[in-house]
Parts: structure tokens; sequence; C-alpha cells
């Protein structure tokens, strides 16, 4: 018996905590203050901006269109490289390879029977951006370009790409090889999460030694202007990235750049030359960093607070259970913009720690998720523990921000109408009418099945005489 009360002592619990959030949204329409910031206009012909970490588009056009990708192939390349090669393995360099390489394929001079460590060739293939090179790495994972094509292919899908096919592990045209601005960035996030792929865009000049066939070292040179301190498209956020061009593919271009504690993904395709490219670029990251930030979701969004401690003790135990937002979150959200202002759903679904997960839009742009963690108050205490080291991944600026956010609020909340403290009022008193019913609910079968057993028991020891 005092199992199936605790039970429902849980149920209830879950009641409160989002029954007050079901009635908040189902009575509240949120006045948005503030739109969503204006895009800037690009030359190319599809582009897009996203926040890797959690997935969020902040800037799309024609995304979902099929392009030829040209040389942006070999970020591919590279991470299937990474994935499934040793950085002191070594690579043969074909006579069928060498064959295929035409006049002006962008090349590093590579003889057949050269012998080049992976290392080397990863160099090669993102600064120089060397055709044979990919060609080489894909016969050594794959044993043909046929059959690394289908490699690409299925990482790409793993990768959360939709709309891309591989046919070559270079870019070089083919009808049949084509991606989406959307799938490079999809293939972007998951090669940047390697340090060594992150070491290798970042560098301007790599030299590649002497080996079998080489008798004097080779100067790499990166193709990604925005990297060079010197360049007229220089860019201090830049990581890195890849660039391409082919007549059919026009200038294409996927930048990785970082400011702060914000990541950003850039895709441009089909510009018309070098100027447009780098410009088109840089307009998306300033976008991106000068019109959005991180926040903090169990620091600023109060619609799922409830001090189930308080209200719920359960006599019958002293392992309470706590429902609390995962305070490791953090959402993207347009500068000036209050988490209270986004719409909310809650999705019920057991992902290890969590119960649930709140997914935060603004309009119809999913801005990221938290995930909800039911806890008891043994766990507690670990809980802020780990909170408080995972949190220290968020920066100065972000606890700046959330501390500006939280005096803004306490602003507004001084300035409340009587009429907006009776809402408030009755949208905490009815859960708890609520709470209080199926209590006296429980409690009433509880001694309806109490007196059930005792006229049982009578009626055996009359029987019994």
């Amino acid at each position: 018996m005092k199992k199936i009360i605790s039970y429902y002592l849980t149920v209830i619990m879950l009641v409160l905590m989002f029954g007050q959030a079901f009635v908040i949204n189902s009575t509240t329409t949120y006045a948005k203050t503030n739109s969503w910031p204006t895009a800037p206009d690009l030359v190319g012909e599809t582009a897009i901006l996203i926040e890797p970490n959690s997935g969020t588009i902040l800037y799309e056009k024609n995304s979902h269109k099929k392009m030829y990708p040209a040389s942006i192939t070999k970020i591919m390349t590279a991470l299937l490289t990474i994935e499934n090669c040793k950085m002191n393995e070594k690579v043969v360099y074909s006579k069928q390879n060498i064959n295929s390489i035409q006049p002006g394929d962008a090349n590093i001079g590579c003889q057949i029977g050269e012998e080049m460590t992976v290392k080397d060739c990863l160099y090669a293939l993102m600064l120089s951006s060397a055709n044979e090179t990919a060609r080489a790495l894909a016969e050594h994972i794959s044993g043909s370009c046929d059959a690394f094509a289908q490699l690409m292919n299925e990482r790409a899908k793993q990768a959360g790409a939709k709309d891309t096919h591989f046919a070559n592990p270079n870019g070089l045209h083919d009808p049949n090889h084509y991606v989406t601005a959307y799938d490079m960035a999809m293939i972007m996030k998951a090669a940047i999460k390697y340090p060594v792929f992150l070491d290798i865009i970042h560098t301007t000049e790599y030299t590649l030694p002497k080996n079998n066939k080489r008798k004097t070292p080779y100067p790499s040179y990166q193709r990604h202007k925005m990297i060079y301190s010197t360049s007229e498209y220089y860019d201090p956020d830049v990581v890195g990235g890849k660039t391409g061009y082919t007549d059919q593919a026009g200038k294409t271009l996927v930048t990785y750049a970082k400011r702060g504690d914000l990541d950003l993904i850039s895709v441009v395709m089909k510009s018309k030359d070098e100027q447009t490219i780098f410009t088109d670029t840089r307009k998306l990251l300033d976008y991106g960093f000068n019109n959005f930030q991180y926040v903090n979701v169990s620091k600023n969004d109060t619609r799922f607070d409830s001090d189930t401690d308080t209200l719920l003790k359960s006599p019958f135990s002293t392992d309470i259970a706590n429902i609390v937002i995962d305070s490791s979150a953090n959402i993207l959200v347009p500068k000036n913009t209050k988490v209270s202002d986004l719409d909310t759903t809650v999705t019920f679904k057991s992902e290890g720690d969590s119960f649930a997960r709140i997914t935060y839009k603004y309009g119809d742009k999913v801005l990221g998720t938290a995930k909800i963690k039911y806890l008891t108050s043994k766990s507690k205490n670990k809980e802020s523990t780990e909170s408080s080291t995972t949190v220290t991944t968020t920066t100065n600026n972000v606890k700046e921000t959330v501390a500006s956010q939280k005096q803004n609020t306490t602003k507004v909340n001084k300035k409340t109408s009587k009429s907006d403290n009776t809402n408030s009022n009755f949208k905490l008193i009815l859960p708890i009418l609520i709470v209080v019913i199926i209590i006296v609910v429980i409690i009433l079968i509880f001694v309806m099945q109490r007196r059930k057993i005792n006229r049982v028991r009578a009626m055996k020891r009359h029987r019994n005489r």
C-alpha cells in the first residue's frame, strides 16, 4: 500500500510541475518585443549558418538545394581518413591515380610509387587541395575510389546529410556527385570534433618532407584566405575550412569560426568569384556573432520551477523526489530575447538520467533542448556538485548575460500590475487544488480498502466460530 501511495505521489508531483507550465502555455500569448534578426543579402546561390553544438540554424538560403561541391568534398575524405587511419601509416600513389590527373587539376606533383604518411597526405589534401592525394587516401582506405565513395555516402548519412551523393573523393565534376549546403554543414560538424582536423585547417603553411620519390621538401599553402593575417579577407574569428572551385560548381566555401564561447559553421555555394565568396562568409559570421548568444536554461526558465520538497513531502519516505532542468543545458537565442519569450514543448521519453526533454522554439525555429531530470534528495548534493563543474564550460560573458537578464526580470516583476499578480496566484492555486483533490481521493480509496479488509476478516472469524 505504501508503494502504491508513493507512486501516486510521484504522479502528483509531475502533474504539479508540468501542470503549471501547461497552464501558462495555454493561457498566455507571449508578446515578442524583438523579431528574428534581419539576415544579410548574399550573392551565393545557396548558403547556411549553423551553431554546431545545438544544431541551431541561424540562416538559410536554398540550403536543401542539390549543388556541385567541388573541393569541399575533401572535408569528407579527411574525416574518413582521420577515423580509419593512423597518422604514421604509409600511403602509396598508384599509376592509375597519377594518370587520372588532368592538366589544370589541383595537385602537388606526386609520382607513381611515391610514399607519404597519412599526416602529410592530410595537409596536402586540405591546404593544397591535391586531387591525387584524395584518390591515394581513398585507395589506401577502401582499395578503390568507387568503394570509398560508398563509404563516403554511408558516413554522410550518419552525419545527418539528407540529399547528398558522392561519386569520388576529390570533388572533380561528376553529374552524380552533389551535396546541399545543409548537408555540408552536417559533415563539417562531424569533422570539427577531431583536434587533428582543427590543427590542419588552421595551418597556413606546411612543408612536405622528402621521401622515396621527392628529393626536395615541398611547401603546401592554405587556400582559405580568411586565416591569413596579411589577407584583405582576414577574420580573427575564423579557425579554418575548405575552398572549392570547378566551372560547374562555381566558388564554394565551408568555414568554421569561433568567438568566445560561440561556434559557427557557414557554407556558401556557387558564388561567382573569390571576393564574393569570402565577403558572403564574413557577412554570415558577423550576423551570427553580433546577433546571438548562449543562455543557460535552468537559470532563466522559471516557468518550470516548482518547490516539490516543500509542497509534497511524502509521509512514507525520506527519499523525496525532485524535478529539475539540466543545469548544463544552454540554448542559442537572439540577443535581448528572454527564455520566457520562447515557445516550449515537452516530450516525455526516458534518456539515461532524464525522463523528458523541453524543446525551445522561436516561431518555427528550433533553438535547442534541455533535459528534465528526476532526482531523489540523496542525489541532489551530488547533482549540484556535478552541475557546478559542468557549468564551468560556459564563459564569463554568458554569466554576465544571465546576471543581466535576471536583473531585468526583477525590474519587470516589480512593475507587474495587481491583475498580473491575481493571474499568477490563480496559476499556482489551480494545480494545488488539483493535487488536494487527488490526495483526498487516494485517502478515501485507502480507507475503503481498509474497511473492506476488516469486513472480510470479521466474516472469517464469524465462520470459524
